[in-house]
This record gives structure tokens, C-alpha cells and sequence, in this order.
């Protein structure tokens, strides 16, 4: 391995085919999305770096970036941002969904009203079922979390979700894969009744977790 870094909490690594081959892991786990595979390899990446360049992944939700090299290596580049940062920032979207009433939020602290925004149920629009596809196999099982996959009047696909049991910390680390592959559609209880009653039901219940299945 052959690391780079690029700030505080983005770096690259050059992983060769030795590499590989030590840390059991192909071209192919990564071009099928072997989440437990590609986990197991960033946690040794992740202790590698902080022990060679000294950045620290600790406290941050990460993405991961992969560019094969003519060489048959990989170049990975891992970028990380602070866990509060990403809540807040997700909950400043929410708010622009949830605004519509202003003045019911007028004095409440952004920290309550992000712990708020987390609490309501979050409609995700996908352009396609291949991304909604290609998203739910990127990810480990999912629990603690009610989600239904909808296809819409307008060809589209929509993902409800609601928080349940899952910990604040892998919501967040959820919300932020699935913006990797759609965009925040709404929050308006108006809008996702609308989305109910008469967008078509895909998957009913588990929807992230029933398509994961066939998509690994």
C-alpha cells in the first residue's frame, strides 16, 4: 500500500495486487459490491493511515472513491466528515422541506430541530430502480429503520423511511449513502399520503434489505 494525504480527513491509497492477494480481496468483490469484503479492507486502510500519514477517520462517516490503474492496482480515496457536521447539514435540508410553517420553528435551536428532523418519516427520490438497485447493494443489512420502495406516476422511484430503533449514528451514515444515488423528495405528510395512495408499492416493508439480497 501506497498512501497520499490530501487534508485532515481525505487521503488516498494505492492498493496493489500484493495487496490484495495478502488481504483477501479481488477486482471482482469490489465490482460486485462485497460490503463485507470492502469494510473489512477499510478498516485496515483506515489503521494504516492514521498509523503512516496520521489522519485520523475516527468520529467521521466515510465515502469511498475506487479508480482502477493500469497496473491492475486500485487508487482509493477516502474522505470523511465530522458525524455533527453531517447531521446538521442534513437536518438544514429537512428544514427546507419542513418549512413550509416557518413560524412553528421560529425559536427552536438548530440541535432540536435536527433531533426533530430525524424523527419524521423522509421520502428519497431515485431516478431509476437500477439506482435504488445499485444503492441497496452498497450497504451491510440494515435494521431498526421502516422503509417501503415506491415507483410514482412519473416513472420514478421513491424510498420512504422512518427511524425506528437504529442508533442516531448509523442514520446518519444511512441518509448519507442513500444521497449518494437519489435526493431528498419531501417530508410534508401531505406529499408522502400522496406518494401512498397512489404511487405503486414495490417492496411493502424491508425494501433496502429485499433488494440487497438479489443485488449481491
Amino acid at each position: 500500500m501506497k498512501f497520499r494525504k490530501i487534508d485532515d480527513t481525505k487521503f488516498q491509497c494505492i492498493l496493489y495486487q500484493e495487496d490484495m492477494r495478502n488481504y483477501n480481496i479481488s477486482m471482482e468483490d469490489f465490482l460486485r459490491n462485497d460490503a463485507t469484503k470492502i469494510h473489512e479492507l477499510l478498516d485496515i486502510v483506515i489503521e494504516k493511515a492514521y498509523e503512516q500519514i496520521g489522519v485520523d477517520m475516527d468520529g467521521t462517516v466515510m465515502s469511498l472513491q475506487l479508480v482502477p490503474q493500469p497496473n491492475q492496482s486500485l487508487l482509493l480515496t477516502v474522505s470523511g466528515k465530522k458525524e455533527d457536521g453531517v447531521l446538521q447539514s442534513i437536518g438544514r435540508e429537512l428544514r427546507g422541506e419542513i418549512g413550509v410553517q416557518p413560524q412553528r420553528f421560529a425559536n427552536e435551536k438548530e440541535e432540536d430541530f435536527t433531533k426533530r428532523a430525524f424523527s419524521v418519516p423522509v421520502v428519497f427520490r431515485f431516478d431509476s430502480l437500477e439506482d435504488f438497485e445499485r444503492f441497496a447493494g452498497s450497504i451491510p443489512p440494515i435494521k431498526g429503520v421502516l422503509n417501503v420502495l415506491y415507483k410514482g406516476e412519473d416513472g420514478d422511484f421513491y424510498l420512504l423511511i422512518e427511524r425506528k430503533t437504529l442508533s442516531e449514528e448509523k442514520y446518519v451514515t444511512l441518509i448519507t449513502n442513500i444521497l449518494e444515488y437519489s435526493e431528498i423528495y419531501t417530508s410534508q405528510e401531505m406529499e408522502i399520503a400522496y406518494i401512498k395512495e397512489h404511487g405503486e408499492v414495490i417492496f411493502k416493508s424491508n425494501a433496502i434489505n429485499s433488494v440487497r439480497k438479489y443485488c449481491r
